[in-house]
């Protein structure tokens, strides 16, 4: 690879046209996708990741779209290993790549490397996970702010699995997370040049509740009632199918179910959005209707080429 290969980053917020852009863009550069979405990679998922359809599937070539099964234990570090060997053989026929999602964790993990951290034993896993199931969210946090307060300023203090995960690095070492995650990380040997989806919050969330009403006409409670039996794996973690499963459990109503779904999802992408615009890499395109993605594609091809 030489540093006249380049890949481009679509981010964005969930139901912001992530998919639409990067097919547009795809098309005109002829060049493959890949996918940066955590959720997309499992098999058995479908319509609660929003998947490409196939119908989109077939209009650009895809890498990472239901490669996995819920079953497997996949990292970010799987992914950033498989990415590049990937890329690698993807650049010896293309100049370009595209690469979209709105997993920013896996998005740095292609484009700038991870940070290598120690080895953190399982009994320190789970000793934190206990603290955090007996003292709950507020809890962890206070104990974050003390241990690794540079972390803390940073970290989305919604998320306990971040939270959780800096807290065993001060539990097995001397150093805090902010250590490891500072220090200098692997040369890419290709440009990245990074742009995100920005929505009007009102017509974001609007397009949110329309997707989820949309989600549950073409299924989504028959697939997570399939997923039921495997609802405490790690990739079933997520919302659209953690609502569902209580509702299955009779724990709360159906449509109690809906609407968390969508406050839950407008949440996620009030946060997904907060760190975009906090990324000085990004450059946010202003978004207000679906007529946009072609304006977008217009200033991406105008600020590569």
């Amino acid at each position: 690879m030489s540093l006249a290969n380049k890949i481009i980053v679509i981010g964005g917020p969930t139901a912001s046209g992530k998919t639409s852009l990067s097919i547009r863009l795809a098309n005109e550069l002829n060049c493959p996708i890949l996918s940066a979405d955590s959720r997309q990679f499992y098999k058995e998922m479908n319509i609660g990741t929003a998947k490409p359809n196939a119908k989109e599937l077939a209009q650009a070539e895809h890498y990472f779209i239901g490669t996995k099964s819920i079953h497997d234990a996949y990292t970010v570090g799987d992914y950033e290993k498989e990415a590049l060997e990937l890329c690698t053989e993807l650049f010896k026929k293309h100049k370009t790549l595209i690469l979209v999602g709105g997993s920013g964790l896996f998005i740095d993990a292609l484009t700038v490397g991870l940070n290598k951290f120690p080895f953190v034993p399982e009994q320190v896993k789970l000793e934190v996970q206990e603290l955090y199931e007996t003292n709950g969210l507020s809890y962890i946090q206070e104990k974050l702010k003390k241990e690794d307060p540079e972390y803390y300023k940073i970290v989305d203090l919604q998320n306990p699995a971040r939270i959780m995960r800096a807290l065993t690095i001060t539990q097995t070492t001397d150093k805090t997370f902010s250590y490891y995650r500072n220090q200098k990380l692997p040369i890419r040997s290709f440009q990245s040049n990074c742009f995100a989806l920005d929505w009007d919050r009102t017509k974001l969330y609007s397009r949110i509740n329309e997707r989820v009403d949309q989600m549950m006409t073409n299924g989504l409670y028959e697939e997570a009632e399939g997923l039921y039996a495997n609802r405490k794996l790690a990739a079933l973690q997520t919302v659209g199918y953690q609502e569902l499963f209580k509702a299955m459990e009779q724990k709360i109503s159906n449509e109690d179910a809906i609407e968390l779904i969508k406050r839950n999802t407008r949440r996620y992408a009030k946060r997904q959005m907060t760190w975009l615009r906090r990324e000085s890499k990004y450059t946010l395109l202003e978004t207000n209707n679906n007529q946009t993605i072609e304006k977008a594609t217009q200033e991406i091809l105008k600020y590569i080429r």
